[in-house]
């Protein structure tokens, strides 16, 4: 009984979206990695009540986080690490893996498929303050050929 209940629990504040300090966090995902695998992309909807900007990403199950942008150029898609990416009052941003989004780099173990995956963001409103976000990612399978060449991009980086 025990057991049922505190997965319950877990199962409703993993569902739930992330709140602090006028930011909520919504849809937060990554794919399971393949063997050799040592990045991820997270893809999330990040919403301020306030002007801000999005200045970081943590993670205990990475070495580092970074913001990133992809584009085409020339036909040629190219990614970029990003200082900060903003968040205007009251509108969501979705970072996803056709644009903007969250790359954690130098996985400490491989994410797999069913678990959540740990991380902070770092946003810094116009004001000055800074809050922190913690966020548990759904960690989605690895199943096909579009994520296969998603992740091997990735890999490349």
């Amino acid at each position: 009984m025990k057991k049922i209940l505190c997965a319950g629990l877990l199962a409703i504040l993993v569902a739930a979206p992330a709140y602090a300090d006028d930011v909520k966090v919504t849809k937060a995902w990554a794919r399971a990695t393949a063997p050799g695998q040592d990045t991820a992309s997270i893809q999330l909807t990040i919403t301020s009540k306030k002007d801000a900007s999005l200045v970081g990403v943590e993670s205990g199950s990475s070495q580092s986080g970074e913001i990133h942008s992809m584009v085409m150029e020339g036909g040629v898609m190219k990614m970029r690490a990003l200082d900060s990416l903003p968040l205007p009052a009251k509108t969501p941003v979705t970072l996803g893996e056709d644009g903007n989004h969250l790359m954690l780099i130098g996985l400490r173990k491989p994410l797999k498929a069913g678990r959540k995956l740990p991380f902070a963001l770092i946003v810094k409103f116009d004001d000055g303050r800074t809050a922190t976000i913690r966020v548990l990612a759904a960690i989605k399978p690895l199943d096909t050929a579009s994520d296969a060449g998603h992740m091997q991009m990735h890999m490349q980086h």
